[in-house]
């Protein structure tokens, strides 16, 4: 059998074909020599050595990957001047590491699909996914004590950097462990860890009694960035004033995706590793499509993290047993004295939401838009747990809490990035951040707080278009392959 005849080979000429470039950008695959990246216009071959380099084996034409630029699309108007064009013409920041960690996974697929912005994703204005560095750019925000306040810096991280960042600044030790394939790894401070802390962000001579982190999800760092300078975002703007902002991002990894880059934010571990490769994945040995979007299994995504692998609350905990932590409405919770979706899974009681609480901090102009009612309904409830948590009401205040809102990612998909939909979500949440911040200070202990604004993906424009068919296509072409959230090819 020739290469050409091989299913991966026929997959590859059917999504690369000049007449699907509407529609298909990009598909990423791992080959027997390593992985490989295909588009229209050219493709390229690489491998990881035994050092953790990247070796490329073969280029072609304008391959995909042949842009890495860490600062193309800073600024609304430079990102608004590429976000329409291919990958490759678009920086794919931090490209080969983040292939290479996703086929990692066990339950990765033959192939992954990068789609065109020209083609309408999911039906949505907005969307993430892909390697791309519109979509994989989100904002990291820092400042307090243990924070070395430099201002907006040309600089970035990783998802995987964070938790090892936090971990640092919750003074727990380093020491011996593995990375997230098991190999052994000195002056790490959690059991797993993939990413590196970042040293210049923290003051060693300085260590916080606590760490609140307030994850925006699916933010744009452009709008946020956008939104201060309108002074719609006050809070952030204080923050940056007192503070760090990474304007190069936190870069997610592929999938830049919710649950997967949540999971690495708070694991340190990356997504092909840590058990949680993505919101949806299929399961080959049991034949079944797991769907961590899905209620019930989302209150469980802990469950599917790999063995070994350690969250902050967990890290933290073998450090200072009596540490209290807290999360609320996160995926990465496994360790939490207090967390939404661990009381949910077990019934356990959730503070009441009073109806003037619900009302607070909305924008009404949008609350006959469904994505954006049902999120500031979700938003509503994680600030008021966060002020529970800070009134002590579950305990000790605690050394660590991260708090999540979903209002900024279902608006960029609603609407798009730089939409009025978007900016009523950065007032909203910047609002409600605000009230928590209070809290703390009502506690009298902000001044020993730092505190993290972060966000686990970027958000990129689509065009208004019909969607593809992928599936009839992979039929019409004869390969027999399951298709998994419209992008992921798993062959039979």
């Amino acid at each position: 059998m020739t290469l050409a005849d091989t299913p991966i080979s026929r997959l590859e000429s059917l999504l690369t074909d000049s007449s699907m470039t509407r529609y298909v950008d990009t598909v990423v695959m791992r080959t027997a020599d390593g992985f490989r990246a295909a588009s229209a216009t050219g493709a390229v071959d690489f491998c990881e050595a035994t050092d953790g380099s990247i070796e490329i084996l073969a280029e072609s034409g304008d391959h995909p990957l042949r842009n890495q630029a860490l600062d193309q699309g800073i600024g609304t108007e430079a990102e608004v001047a590429v976000e329409g064009v291919s990958l490759g013409e678009l920086a794919t920041p931090l490209a080969y590491e983040s292939v290479v960690q996703y086929f990692d996974a066990e339950h990765a697929p033959d192939a992954a699909v990068m789609w065109s912005p020209q083609q309408m994703f999911h039906d949505c204005v907005g969307n993430h996914g892909s390697l791309g560095g519109i979509q994989a750019r989100a904002p990291f925000i820092a400042a307090g004590p243990g924070i070395r306040p430099r201002g907006i810096v040309p600089e970035h991280l990783r998802t995987a950097d964070v938790a090892p960042t936090i971990a640092a600044l919750l003074g727990i030790p380093a020491g011996d462990g593995v990375d997230g394939r098991g190999r052994a790894r000195s002056g790490v401070r959690l059991a797993m860890q993939d990413g590196d802390e970042i040293t210049e962000l923290l003051d060693p001579d300085e260590r916080p009694d606590h760490v609140v982190v307030f994850l925006w999800d699916g933010l744009n760092p452009n709008a946020l960035h956008d939104a201060v300078d309108r002074g719609e975002a006050p809070g952030i703007a204080s923050l940056i004033e007192r503070g760090t902002s990474y304007r190069h991002g936190c870069i997610s990894a592929l999938p830049t995706a919710t649950l997967a880059n949540h999971t690495t934010q708070c694991t340190g571990v990356f997504p092909g590793r840590s058990g949680v490769l993505h919101n949806t994945w299929y399961d080959r040995d049991r034949g079944v499509h797991v769907d961590l979007l899905d209620y019930h299994q989302m209150i469980r995504a802990r469950e599917h993290l790999a063995p070994g692998v350690e969250t902050i609350h967990e890290a933290l905990k073998r450090h200072e047993p009596e540490a209290f932590t807290a999360t609320t409405y996160e995926y990465g919770d496994r360790g939490a004295d207090y967390s939404t979706y661990a009381q949910m899974t077990t019934n356990g009681p959730i503070p009441t939401l009073s109806d003037a609480d619900r009302r607070l901090h909305r924008t009404e102009d949008f609350m006959g838009v469904k994505e954006f009612r049902n999120a500031s309904i979700y938003d509503a409830h994680s600030r008021n747990e966060a002020l529970h948590v800070w009134r002590g009401e579950f305990g000790a205040l605690p050394r660590y809490s991260w708090f999540t809102f979903n209002l900024t990612d279902a608006c960029g998909h609603a609407g798009g990035p730089h939409s009025e939909i978007l900016h009523a979500a950065i007032r909203d949440t910047d609002a409600r951040m605000g009230d928590v911040l209070a809290e703390i200070e009502a506690a009298g202990k902000l001044d020993r707080t730092a505190v993290i604004v972060l966000a686990d993906h970027g958000m990129q424009r689509f065009a208004i278009a019909e969607p593809f068919d992928l599936a009839g296509a992979l039929r019409d072409a004869g390969i027999d392959a399951i298709l998994n959230d419209d992008q992921y090819v798993y062959l039979r």
